[in-house]
């Protein structure tokens, strides 16, 4: 269960990054052809969208971190999947129906690995626990 749950964390690393930089490194007419423009009827800035670019650049940083420093990891996690909510909750309200399906899914993985973490840990203190006897 333990390298399951590390396998998907690794797994959002380049999936919150790669979102993060594409976001960072496009040009203003691009963010908004591909953000802004469809999600008109919610109002987002080119600005706003650079700023989920860099939380998400910044969660996937933390992600990493969070291997090796849980409450980094979690804090990480739950900033993701509050932008994730965000943007399947900003889709369906746009009614760009097919558009909230993938962020849904990295969504439901990040909630997984965050709820797997939390048991492998609370798992391994009652092992240690148990041992120490």
């Amino acid at each position: 269960m333990k390298w399951a749950v590390r396998i998907l964390h690794i797994v959002l690393v380049p999936l919150m990054g790669f979102a993060g930089f594409f976001k960072l490194l496009s040009s203003a007419e691009t963010i908004r052809e591909i953000y802004t423009d469809p999600l008109q009827l919610i109002g987002y800035s080119v600005g706003f969208i650079y700023a989920i670019g860099f939380f998400e650049l910044l969660a996937a940083i933390g992600l990493i971190v969070g291997l090796w420093r849980a409450a980094i990891g979690y804090a990480s996690l739950g900033v993701i999947f509050i932008i994730l909510l965000g943007a399947v909750g900003s889709s369906l309200i746009a009614g760009l129906y097919a558009e909230a399906v993938s962020p849904f899914i990295v969504m439901l993985l990040t909630a997984l690995v965050f709820l797997g973490n939390r048991y492998v840990s609370n798992h391994s203190r009652r092992s240690a626990g148990l041992s120490r006897q």
